[in-house]
């Protein structure tokens, strides 16, 4: 099996040098004009894509789209993509390449979880004169970074509280060993803590709860939202505001890439094995 790495950050570099113990493996990176031969799988990153459209490639000056593909991958190949996309899909489908989302694998969603967590924890640490010790601090939801964050952030002794939607979630928490509150009744708590870590993909939080927040309170972002208009909602209260998205490709490529690798190599030993179970026995 020959594989070929496209586009990414550097832990997609750390995934080709470790796919490389294993399978002979190339990339396609900055400058690269061509790949040698064909190749029966090819990586794309994670994440797959910014804007449903090209593969995301920031070492890159000009987007690369889908269809570069179609000038490396073997009839039949298995595609490897860090996400979703109707394009991509639809594109696999017309060339009769096997798509597999390797992010959607729960082994590798929960370590990208863990380490967010971790990476969250270090910048919360040094994001104020204080410390983690003795600090107050709300998390939005109670998903997998959720829960591992508000883990970590209790083993650095700080007191955490859970807003979640789900009853369930709040009870789940508790269950933990941390305090509960209602997303709807978050608002009249929030001058209690000294950081506040959103993880939830939706606009919780409006001007009026910022002004709801100590002076000196932190706010980091950890959820995929775009930087606006929460930060400038945080400007003008005075609010320090860390926007935090794809921490393990900035804060633990090595970790993060090597994920990615197993992920693949575990895939392709799972089709592998099918594929063999599926001939005919003689």
């Amino acid at each position: 099996m020959r594989i070929l790495v496209i586009g990414g950050d550097k832990r997609m570099d750390y995934a080709a040098e470790k796919l490389s113990e294993q399978y002979e493996t190339e990339q396609f990176q900055a400058g690269d004009t061509a790949a040698p031969g064909r190749f029966g799988a090819v990586v794309l990153p994670l994440p797959l894509t910014k804007n449903g459209s090209d593969i995301f490639a920031p070492a890159l000056k000009e987007p690369l789209g889908f269809e570069i593909i179609g000038k490396f991958a073997e009839e039949g190949a298995l595609i490897f993509a860090g996400g979703e996309s109707k394009k991509l899909s639809d594109f696999c489908a017309e060339h009769k390449y096997r798509l597999e989302n390797y992010f959607s694998h729960e082994t590798l969603t929960l370590r990208n979880a863990a380490l967010t967590a971790e990476a969250a924890c270090a910048m919360l640490s040094q994001s104020t004169d204080g410390a983690l010790l003795n600090s107050r601090v709300l998390i939005t939801g109670y998903g997998r970074i959720a829960r591992f964050l508000a883990a970590r952030l209790k083993a650095n002794g700080c007191a955490a509280t859970v807003a979640a939607r789900r009853a369930e979630q709040r009870e789940t928490a508790v269950l933990d060993g941390f305090s509960a509150v209602s997303v709807e009744d978050m608002s009249e708590t929030l001058a209690n803590y000294d950081l506040i870590a959103n993880t939830v993909p939706f606009a919780l939080f409006t001007e009026k709860d910022f002004r709801l927040m100590r002076g000196d309170c932190v706010f980091i972002e950890l959820a995929t939202l775009p930087e606006q208009p929460v930060r400038s909602f945080a400007d003008s209260c005075g609010i320090k505001y860390i926007y935090a998205s794809g921490l393990p490709g900035k804060c633990s490529p090595k970790a993060a890439g090597i994920y990615i690798a197993e992920e693949i190599t575990g895939a392709l030993k799972r089709i592998s094995d099918i594929a063999q179970l599926a001939r005919p026995t003689t």
